[in-house]
């Protein structure tokens, strides 16, 4: 079994070198893997399943054309969790939730943004079960589509004013007793995520084996995880 798993691409109009990399990783891809999974954070930002702009018409066209010859699985983020089943039916993927696993034969392996073990950072927690809430979702995509950008714009405001005063580096990170937890929770000895931008392969407890998805963001773009007959590897286009 052959799976690769990347999170944290933040594509967007703007980012034209990042999104032909990303293009030119599902051409390398395709045929050679079973299953491809998006974690969150493939958009900078996604707004609705109507906010059809060239950009994302373009990127739709491609996961479309991928999705027809590999299973493509798609999580949202904090970024894009507005994702919807539009946009899923346009592109042959198909949406899993947070705490989705699957069974490699040799791994259980628990996938997630990522988001969900920063238990430390309690202001965010309280946002995400606001804004993520599925009414407020719902609402949110009955507006204008300008009234969503504006509130967008005001939100990050809100984020750039909020981290002038820094919080230390472990609040925003990934919480091991939370691993663990939902580990036992779902039985898995694996589980791989995005978010916080700290790629790599750590060890919980002795227990289990965290991976950390490479970010496009404040890594290098092209990087993605792979899993190969039990194998895990830290792999990079621009490398192959």
């Amino acid at each position: 079994m052959k799976l690769v798993f990347i999170s944290d691409l933040h594509l967007a109009p703007n980012t034209p070198d990042k999104n032909q990399i990303f293009y030119q990783l599902l051409d390398n891809l395709n045929g050679g893997i079973d299953a491809l999974y998006i974690l969150g954070d493939f958009f900078d930002h996604w707004l609705g399943d109507d906010d059809m702009t060239p950009f994302a018409k373009e990127m739709m066209l491609h996961l479309s054309n991928f999705a027809k010859s590999t299973p493509t699985y798609f999580r949202g983020g904090n970024h894009d969790f507005a994702v919807g089943k539009n946009f899923a039916k346009k592109t042959n993927i198909k949406l899993i939730p947070d705490m989705h696993s699957i069974y490699t034969g040799k791994h259980k392996i628990l996938l997630s943004h990522g988001d969900t073990f920063c238990t430390l950072d309690i202001g965010y927690q309280k946002m995400k079960k606001i804004i993520q809430n599925k009414f407020v979702v719902w609402l949110l995509l009955k507006t204008p589509l300008s009234w969503r950008y504006k509130i967008k714009d005001k939100m990050e405001q809100g984020s750039k004013n909020s981290n002038k005063i820094p919080k230390p580096d472990y609040i925003y990170n990934v919480v091991d007793e939370s691993i663990i937890e939902y580990a036992n929770q779902y039985g898995a000895d694996t589980i791989i995520h995005g978010h916080t931008h700290h790629p790599g392969h750590y060890t919980v407890n002795d227990k289990v084996d965290r991976y950390e998805t490479p970010d496009w963001e404040d890594n290098p773009a092209g990087a993605y995880l792979l899993y190969d007959d039990g194998e895990f590897s830290f792999n990079n286009i621009n490398n192959a």
